[in-house]
């Protein structure tokens, strides 16, 4: 009976210790869209506020933070198409290029 136990308390031990082995899940298509957001084009003018530039879209009547400061003060006042990704927690968006527009 001893050894009946000590086998059994084994095997069971083997079993645990091994891991596990089964298929790989992919990610559902809306977390993959959050960690990989798109890049988007928006269109308005740059204005100043404070010490941080916006894209006022009057269009629209939505304004966005633009996240580089640099890039965005060469055209205060302009006409522009940005091109980035939009953090829509803070209303940012992450500038990759701005590009006046006639």
């Amino acid at each position: 009976m001893k050894k009946l136990v000590l086998s059994v308390a084994g095997a069971l031990l083997v079993l645990t210790a091994t891991p596990k082995i089964g298929r790989a899940v992919a990610p559902q298509p809306s977390m993959q869209h959050q960690s990989n957001p798109q890049s988007k084009t928006f269109s308005g003018t740059v204005m100043k506020e404070g010490d941080n530039f916006v894209l006022a879209d009057t269009a629209n009547k939505t304004s966005y933070m633009l996240d580089d400061a640099q890039k965005a003060s060469r055209y205060e006042g302009k006409k522009v198409k940005v091109t980035g990704t939009v953090d829509v927690a803070s209303n940012t968006i992450h500038v990759e290029t701005i590009e006046e527009v006639a």
